[in-house]
Parts: C-alpha cells; structure tokens; sequence
C-alpha cells in the first residue's frame, strides 16, 4: 500500500528552523544587547564628562570667590585707611578680567563704594537675611545670592553679570562689618565654554540654592531663554554634591548632570539632549542593523535552501521509495502475469485443455515414464465430422459451445495419469498412460466414440455430431510423441474415409501422403484468407527474333508448415474439394495486379498467361467475373491470356465461356495438346489463338532426321489452321534448334529460364540480353540451310 507523502516537516527539518531561529534570535539579541549597552556607555561617559566640566566650572567659581574674598580683606574697620582699601581694590579690579564690578556696603546693606556707581546696587538688605543664615551654617565664605531675592533682577530676561556676596572685616554684635559685592563678567565665563563639546543645543547653567537660574550659555555664548528645565533641588549639606536627570522636552530627551557647592549657595548644571549624545553611536548602529538584516537574510535564505533541500530530498527519497514499491508491485504483478500468460500459454482458453506445445511438454515426459516403467502409451487423435458445417450454418458460438462441451466429456473420461489437449479448430488429442492392455485401449476408444456421439444441447439447440478417432501405441507404432501424433493423424484420416463415428488403429499400410492432403484441404480456406499464393513467372521467347513476347504465370503456395508447394501437390487436392474456383480467381487477381505494378515500374508489360481449370469455365459468371477483373486494374484485355485443357472443349458452358472471353478481346491457348482425348477435329469448336504442345512430346526431341514426328506434324497442322504454336518444357539447345526448324512461334522451359518470382525479373532481363547474342548467328545459319528445302506461303516445310 503507498504511503502518501508527509505534509509536516521532518525532525532534521525542524531543527534547521529551530537552529536558523535560534541564530536570528541570537544575532538580534547580541544586537539589542550592544545597541543598550553602547548606549548606557555613551550616556554614562557623556555624564562622567559633564560632572567634570561641572567640577571644573564649580571649582573655578570657588576660586573666584576666594580671590574675591582675598581682596574682601583689604577692606578694613579703621576709616582712615578705608579709602585706601578702596584704591587698591579697584587697582586689583581694573588688573582682573573676571571681576567686572565691585560695590561694598556697610552691615546694614548701605553701599559705601562702587566702582560703578550708576549701576551699582543701593542697598542689599534683601539678602542680609540669607547672608546670616548662611554666616551661621558655613562661616565667612563668599556666597551666591538667591535671585529670587534680588529686587533689581528680572528673571526674564538672562543676567549678564554673576553677583558674589563676600562677607569683610570682623562680626560685630550688630552684625557684619562690612559687605562686598563682586560681579563676574559672564561673558568671560562663557568664552572659557568654547573649546568644550556641548553639541549645538548643549548648555550649562550656575543656580542659586533655591535652583534659580542665574546664567545658561553654550560653547558660542550667553543664552537668553531656552527651554525649560526642571527646577533642581540641590543639598545643601556637605562640600559638594552631584546629581544627574533626565526630562523631556516635546519629542526629545535631555540628561543633565549638577554639582552644588552648598558652601558657596551656588548650583553648576550641564544639560545636553539624547540625540547629541548619542548621534555618533546612531550612525554606527545603523550600519549595524544593516549588517544584522542582511545576517537575517543571509540565515533565512540559508535555512530556506537547506529546508527546501532537506524537503527535496525527503521528495526523492519518498518517490524511491514509492518507485520501489511500484516495482515491487510491478514484479508481484509481472509474477501473477507471467504465472497467468504461462498457464494461458499452456491452456486452451476456449476449451481450457493444455494447447499443443504445452501438451507436446507434458506429454514426452509421460511416455517417457511409461516406457521406463515397460508399459504401453496409446495416443489418440480426434477430429470432429462436420464441424464446419455446423460452424457455417449455426454459427461460431454454437461451434464453440460444441467444442466446450466434447473437451469436457473427453476430461470426465481422462484417468489421474491421462493427458489431453486441444491442438486447434476441431482436433483433440489424447495420450492414455497408467497400466492398460491393448484390449484396455480399444475398450476406452469405443466408450469415448460412443460418448461423444452421444446428443448435445447447446442453447436449447440439440445437435448431433460424432467424432473420428486415430489410435498409435507406443513402442509399436512410434518412440516419440511427434511420430504417435503422425501415426494417429494417419489412422484418423483413415476412420473419417470410412465414415464417421469410427476409430481405427494405426497400420503401416496407410498412407502418409493421404494424411498431407487432408491437412491441405483443411487449411485451404485460411490460405486463401492469408493471401498464402504466390505466382512465379516463367518466360515465353519467339523463336524468330529471341525475344521475350509473354509469361505463363505459374501458383505457388507459400505454406506455413510444408514451405513452398508446387501445382501438383495441391492443384488434385483444390479440384476435388471446390476450392479450385476460389483459387483460380486469386491467380487472375494476382497476374492483373502483377501486370498493372510492372506498367507503374516502366517495364515492359507483355501478356501474361494464367491456367483456367475447367471446372472455373463451367461457372456461368465466369467471363464476366475476369473482365471486371482486368477493368479493375485498368488493363487492355489483350495483356491476359487464358490457358485451357482438351478436357474445356467438351462442355458446353465452357465453351460459351471462352466465345464471350473471345468477342472481349482476351487470348486463348490450348494447353497440354497431345496429352487428351480430343484431336484437330476439335479445335474448330473452341476460338483458340495458340497451341500448346505438352513437354511430354517435346521431352522426346534428340535433334535427329527421324525425331519426333508428330511435333512437326503437329506444328504444319496448327499453322495451317493459323494458330500460333508453344512448345512447352524445352530443356536441351538440340529441341531449341529442331522446333526452330520445324516452324515453332514460341518456346518456354528450363534452357531459356526457370520461373521466377516477379522481383527477379529485371535482373533476369538484363542477364537474358547479353545472352541472345549467342543464339543469333545459329539461328541464321538455320534459317539459310532451310531456304531450299521448300516451303509453302505460310513459311511452312513442304
């Protein structure tokens, strides 16, 4: 039974898929895992970095508050050098490009000095509050004032100058000595931001403690607004402190990074967006998803081609092993084949008996055995009476139902060692084995004739038939299955002359021949059906210019089992069993149709002659049967010529036949002239053109003065009475010459050529020309020796 192909994958199907999905899988999480991890390194770098820078810029603020402190110290309690302490402050101003502006004030935040005194603030005690409270958390260390609290700031609008408070002189009870005011150039301060990589949208900014803005530049300067940042709430504990965040800001993300200086009250913050950050880190993850897509795709069409492989495979591997089963069923089918063509070989499907070879098989080893074990073996062969008759007249399926019903009464007689077959048509064979006597053996052929004979009813038809049976026993008659068979067949034909229902033991008195001819009666039929004649052709030569001027067409039967059989052996046989009219209209039909291929081949197509058995000449419809004929082939009728028999002349039909052949144009020859029982007296009754003198008188010819006489005579007669003359069967150069001499038209035979089958013909032709040559001066040598012995005005002898 066939297995129908598997629609699922095969495990090793599977686990390519599973292998290439893991391997995809794998590529994209390495993906994945480098992107995030690129990632949280570039932002962690990038943080590292702008701490520092936020270090730095804290750390240079520090310093500038200590500077600033340090000139803070020059201010001193005692007012007569107070104005000195002024002057030089304003020196060290004037020398220092951070320091833009310098104020100080007395404790109560009244301004004493400015440097710039239009500008400068006029009194800060706003921020005294906050300054005392930082005195008392941190000490005298300068400090960066709330905005918030600066009543003269906007905080709309950016500050151009970063105020420092730096606390001077000794603490008094009543509070601060002095307070100066330092105002840092912002300007300078983001100039020192050029060489520092913020990206374009980059920044930092320096808060106050509360987180108030107190200046955002970037790496090309001050910033006045820009987006938003969320407040930072730095610690105010400790030296310094960092932080980082992140926000968003519409469709961007911005980390930044703060370190405070609580001791100072001041915040430096750098903030930097995402896609800045990380544009560098972008490009080269792209060309890494690019080497990722194309590693997908590479393991996909990979994985695709090795499953459609494996799938392939799997395909020629199921159509081998479907190929094989086929061919386990072929061979299992041409087993039960061979099985069943070597039984049907061996069985007649009709009768189911063993057919000839099978039974010729089984039955030499069987004779064999009765012969090592010295014990007789009889063969019987039968035929049934009129079983074609009944075949004719009642049909094959009645026939065949006859020959079903005789095998199986012949099968209910057989004994376990008995052997019977049906060798084809009516015949059936038997061979009696097992230990019987001769007596035995005879015994059984009655009952088998009797039983045989007995009525048959065959489709509500009863028919009567009875069977003719031969008997050979071996050793007596034969050693060999093939002689019993001959033997048998023999005696069989002898029971079917005597009459039918009879069997008859072989005896050597009968004769084989008969038994030849039986069988050639009864393949006549299928002979003619196969088209088994042939026609040789023998040449008729005038003798006058050695020309070919005709042929005798001559039937030949190609049989199957004798070869080629000449007229003699089965013309007798065709004359007394009516097959004779048949075969005498196939030999006109194959001379016209000789006649008409040599005319289409260019060859010169001379009258052919073709013998008309009188038996034919009898039949009324004969002439009319052989001018349709020669219509047929579109032939003259003078290109056929009829050969007739003395024995033609004496009935009256077939003399009607040959005037009505005779008024169409067709020539006649009496043939075999001097064999029968008519003469001359005869020949006025029949319209004859030519006279065929029969080979037996020609055969009497030695070229002598005295040599057949009634040949000569016979030729004056027939010119006198203005037919032509043929001698027939000439076979010497000596007849050739003395016919010649005594006035013969034509001769035919063995000397000038044997006959021949129509292809040999053109090569015969051309052979005949080179041959004419040697008979020409010969015969005008004849012709001269014969001038004065006299002749009539016929040409004849005198």
């Amino acid at each position: 039974m066939q297995q129908k192909p598997a629609s699922s994958l095969s495990a090793v199907q599977v686990a390519m898929l599973a292998l290439g999905a893991l391997t995809v899988v794998f590529i994209w999480a390495l993906f994945v895992y480098q992107t995030t991890t690129s990632r949280t390194e570039a932002l962690e770098a990038r943080q590292s970095e702008h701490r520092n820078l936020a270090l730095v810029v804290s750390e240079s603020l520090k310093q500038m508050t200590e500077r600033a402190k340090i000139m803070g110290s020059l201010v001193i309690d005692d007012p007569k050098q107070e104005l000195a302490g002024f002057e030089r402050l304003l020196a060290l101003l004037a020398e220092d490009p951070v320091f833009n502006r310098l104020s100080i004030y007395d404790g109560n935040g009244t301004l004493l000095y400015a440097s710039h005194p239009d500008s400068a603030r006029t009194n800060l005690s706003s921020w005294l509050l906050q300054l005392e409270l930082h005195l008392e958390n941190y000490g005298f260390v300068p400090q960066l004032p709330l905005r918030s609290e600066d009543p003269e700031s906007d905080r709309d609008t950016p500050g151009w100058r970063l105020p420092f408070l730096v606390p001077a002189g000794e603490r008094v009870p009543a509070g601060l000595a002095r307070l100066i005011l330092i105002e840092l150039d912002i300007g300078y301060l983001a100039g020192l931001l050029q060489h520092v990589e913020l990206g374009p949208k980059g920044f930092i900014q320096v808060l106050d403690a509360q987180g108030d803005e107190w200046m955002r530049a970037d790496t090309s300067g001050v910033i006045v607004g820009g987006i938003p940042v969320p407040r930072i709430q730095p610690a105010l504990n400790g030296r310094v402190n960092s932080g980082q965040s992140t926000f968003q800001q519409g469709d961007e993300r911005y980390q930044y990074v703060f370190v405070t200086r609580a001791i100072h009250g001041f915040t430096v913050s750098v903030t930097q967006p995402y896609g800045e950050i990380l544009g560098p880190l972008r490009s080269d993850q792209r060309k890494q998803l690019v080497l990722n897509i194309v590693m997908t795709l590479l393991v996909g069409a990979i994985v695709f081609w090795l499953v459609r492989a494996l799938k392939q495979q799997q395909s020629v591997l199921h159509a081998l092993q479907l190929s094989e089963q086929k061919n386990q069923q072929l061979i299992e089918r041409l087993e039960s084949e061979h099985a069943r063509s070597s039984r049907a070989a061996s069985i007649d499907h009709l009768s189911g008996l063993y057919n000839r070879r099978q039974f010729l098989d089984i039955a030499s080893d069987t004779l064999g055995d009765q012969r090592l074990n010295r014990r007789l073996a009889a063969l019987m062969f039968i035929d049934l009476d009129r079983f074609k008759s009944i075949n004719d007249s009642l049909g094959h399926q009645v026939g065949d139902l006859l020959l079903q019903a005789v095998a199986g009464r012949i099968q209910r007689l057989l004994g376990p060692q008995d052997v019977a077959a049906r060798f084809g048509g009516d015949e059936f064979v038997v061979l009696l084995a097992d230990d019987r006597t001769e007596s035995d053996i005879e015994q059984w052929a009655a009952g088998l004739t009797s039983h045989l004979s007995a009525t048959y009813e065959l489709n509500g038809t009863e028919l009567n038939s009875s069977p003719s049976i031969g008997i050979a026993i071996c050793p007596r008659d034969g050693q060999t299955i093939e002689s019993l068979v001959r033997c048998a067949d023999a005696a069989m034909y002898s029971a079917k002359k005597v009459g039918r229902g009879q069997y008859r033991f072989f005896d050597q008195s009968l004769n084989l021949k008969d038994v030849e001819e039986f069988h050639l009666e009864q393949s006549f039929s299928e002979a003619l059906r196969n088209r088994e004649f042939v026609l040789h052709y023998q040449p008729q030569v005038c003798l006058d210019s050695m020309e070919i001027i005709g042929y005798e067409a001559l039937v030949r039967w190609q049989h199957p089992e004798f070869g080629l059989l000449f007229p003699d052996r089965f013309i007798p046989v065709a004359e007394n069993s009516g097959f004779v009219i048949p075969l005498g209209l196939e030999v006109l039909r194959l001379a016209c149709a000789q006649i008409a291929q040599w005319q289409v081949e260019g060859i010169s197509a001379q009258p052919v002659a073709v013998n008309v058995s009188p038996i034919q000449l009898t039949q009324a419809e004969f002439c009319r049967q052989v001018l349709e004929m020669i219509s047929e082939y579109d032939l003259k009728t003078d290109q056929l010529e009829l050969e007739i028999t003395e024995t033609a002349m004496l009935d009256a039909n077939a003399v009607e036949s040959l005037h009505c052949l005779k008024a169409a144009g067709v020539k006649l020859s009496l043939d075999d002239f001097g064999t029968g029982y008519s003469g001359f007296a005869h020949l006025d009754a029949v319209p004859v053109d030519k006279l065929k003198i029969d080979r037996s008188l020609i055969a009497k010819i030695c070229n002598s003065h005295d040599d057949s006489p009634i040949v000569s005579s016979t030729i004056i007669l027939a010119k006198r009475m203005q037919l032509k003359v043929v001698a027939e069967g000439v076979e010497t150069r000596d007849q050739l010459v003395h016919l010649k001499v005594a006035g013969c038209d034509i001769a035919q035979g063995y000397h000038l050529s044997r006959p021949m089958p129509p292809a040999d013909l053109p090569d015969f032709l051309r052979a005949f020309t080179g041959q004419l040559k040697e008979y020409q001066p010969l015969m005008e040598l004849f012709g001269e020796g014969l001038g004065g012995a006299g002749r009539d005005s016929s040409g004849q002898l005198l």
